[in-house]
């Protein structure tokens, strides 16, 4: 950094620090001994004849009301109105031991044992501070705060709370002989190292709360739930450390709770409706943050309570169900039907679906319907042509030509339909079939039959296979499931002329973009289906193969989104790899990529 941007930084930082403001200096300074205060006087009062018996009376404190209050021992006695009653303490019940008595601007008196202060409220003594170490005295100050030296640092007690002031609020040393009030109502601190000056403007700026929970967000809460609340505060020149802040807070415009040094609040059986938190802040001079913190939430009641969603489920359960039974009367009725009407077409029928339900079993559910649809009409091409020359040989019986034509073409069709029975039966194989060496040129082939002339007669399918493909061990059925779902996709992503192009290849270079990477190995056979459809956009390409994910939710024909979640599946399991190649509006590649081991 050079000379000129230096000096420009230093005059940046010099205005910053003008704009900000100077940290404040501590609230307690050094000071001499004023000479307004002076050693406070012993005791000097005379023990009451009818009390002399009772205690061994060590402190008197005379209140403005005129009452007069002794301490000693475990025994506190007050003469109100000429007339003398004792306290005494058991268990921790009173004060023991008194050190000092005082009395606040507003009445209220005070007093002081070695470990805890106690308040009087006209009948009984009440604990309002315990777990000090060695209180020594008591000063009520003429603002109406109340503040007890110990020997562990200086307490206050202001707006309800209890402010401790030690050695990080600029007090000389921890341990406090006593604390006094001059004339002017300054007050004073005197320390193991010397007096100290408690100055109230030295800090006059109120600390920050901040709500932390951000579970409410939503500003909705479920009924019966605990609320728990955390927040934290900040003093600005950090004058008293956020650890050492105290906080009140209030729910619903009720009273303030009293200060504590607790961040959480947990609000357990909260009404139903909106409801305000609001929580501040006081420091160790004791400014109130005056703007506090909100939240603001709502309890609302789980849906299975609410009488209205109730009702409207309710409703659509009855409606769903008596569709349901409708449909169900109706699906009977047809099959009755039917049964009566064409029993051997109802036979067939049976067999077809049982095929179907173990094709089902194998295969993604929208691939189910166009391999049904294709191998039925196959079959119902191959029945006609049966009856038909079966009905010409029955009218020709003396014409030998025409019956040797007629069974030549029964065998031709026989043939065809014994293979498409074989291409159905390897292909609806159980998927723990295990592995077998096969030629994938092969497999492709009777791929290519399974989707019979109707599917071939609306879709030209065109298969380029490569030479000298070597065999490799895979289960033939999840190829050919594989296969069927890319073709399958294909169709569906082209209008009007369709075409595809079924291909395969032998390479020792990957393909591109690759969404699953096969086994290690030297060499792969791919197996490609390529279409001219609409193609996928790139942004979504990523998630093609998670399950119910589907680009087809506009189409006529709605996707699952579980074919290529399938196909995914499929080729892990057997240590394949799939790659995906797609330019929208020029089509897509899809290619199964198989290792060759050896």
């Amino acid at each position: 950094m050079n000379l000129r941007a230096r000096v420009l930084w230093s005059f940046v930082l010099l205005a910053a620090l003008a704009a900000s403001g100077s940290p404040p200096e501590k609230i307690w300074q050094p000071a001499p001994v004023p000479p307004e205060i002076s050693s406070p006087l012993k005791n000097n009062f005379s023990t009451p004849p009818e009390l002399a018996a009772v205690a061994d009376w060590k402190i008197s404190f005379t209140a403005r009301s005129g009452d007069v209050w002794l301490g000693g021992g475990n025994w506190v006695a007050r003469q109100h109105r000429g007339k003398w009653s004792v306290f005494t303490s058991t268990n921790q019940l009173g004060p023991e031991a008194p050190v000092t008595f005082a009395e606040t601007p507003d009445g209220r008196v005070w007093c002081a044992t070695p470990g805890s202060i106690w308040q009087f409220d006209g009948r009984n003594w009440l604990a309002a501070r315990s777990g000090l170490d060695h209180v020594r005295n008591l000063l009520a100050a003429r603002d109406g705060t109340l503040w007890a030296a110990t020997s562990h640092g200086l307490l206050r007690y202001a707006h309800g709370a209890w402010i401790a002031n030690s050695l990080g609020d600029g007090l000389p040393a921890g341990e406090i002989f006593s604390v006094q009030e001059d004339a002017h109502g300054i007050v004073f601190a005197e320390t193991t190292n010397g007096w100290s000056r408690f100055e109230p403007d030295a800090d006059t700026e109120a600390p920050a709360t901040e709500i932390l929970s951000r579970e409410f967000d939503h500003g909705k809460i479920q009924e019966d739930a605990i609320v728990t609340i955390r927040f934290r505060g900040r003093d600005k020149w950090d004058q008293t450390l956020p650890d050492f802040l105290l906080f009140s807070w209030r729910l619903d415009e009720q009273g303030w709770h009293s200060f504590q040094p607790e961040t959480i609040v947990a609000l357990p059986g909260m009404s139903l409706g909106r409801h305000v938190f609001q929580v501040r802040a006081i420091d160790h001079n004791g400014n109130v943050e005056m703007s506090p913190a909100e939240l603001e939430f709502n309890i609302v009641v789980p849906w299975y309570r609410e009488s209205r969603l109730v009702v409207v489920l309710g409703t659509a359960l009855v409606v769903s169900l008596f569709f349901a039974a409708l449909a169900l009367n109706r699906h009977r009725l047809l099959r009755r039907s039917y049964s009566e009407i064409e029993t051997l077409v109802a036979e067939r029928t049976g067999q077809l679906e049982l095929a179907n339900r173990e094709l089902f079993h194998s295969q993604k559910m929208n691939a189910l319907g166009a391999l049904a649809a294709g191998i039925a009409h196959d079959f119902n091409n191959i029945l006609s042509i049966i009856k038909g020359s079966a009905q010409i040989i029955e009218d020709n019986v003396g014409d030998a030509e025409k019956i040797r034509t007629r069974t030549a073409r029964i065998q031709t069709v026989v043939q065809q339909g014994a293979e498409v029975v074989d291409a159905m039966l390897g292909f609806s194989r159980s998927d723990d079939a295990p592995a077998a060496p096969c030629d994938i040129n092969a497999v492709v082939a009777d791929t290519r039959k399974l989707l019979g002339d109707r599917f071939l007669h609306e879709t030209e399918v065109n298969f380029s296979p490569a030479e000298n493909l070597p065999e490799i061990s895979v289960p033939r059925d999840f190829v050919q499931q594989i296969l069927l779902n890319f073709i399958f996709n294909a169709d569906e992503a082209m209008t009007g002329r369709k075409r595809i192009e079924l291909a395969t290849a032998f390479t020792e270079k990957l393909p591109a973009e690759i969404y699953l990477p096969p086994a290690a190995a030297p060499k792969f056979i791919l197996a490609s289906v390529r279409d001219d459809g609409a193609g996928v956009a790139p942004e979504v390409r990523a998630r093609i193969f998670e399950p119910f994910f589907t680009t087809k939710n506009l189409s006529a024909r709605r996707g699952t989104g579980l074919g290529l979640s399938m196909v995914y599946e499929l080729a892990k399991k057997m240590g394949a790899g799939l790659a995906v190649e797609s330019t929208p509006g020029a089509g897509s590649t899809f290619t199964l990529i198989l290792p060759v081991k050896s």
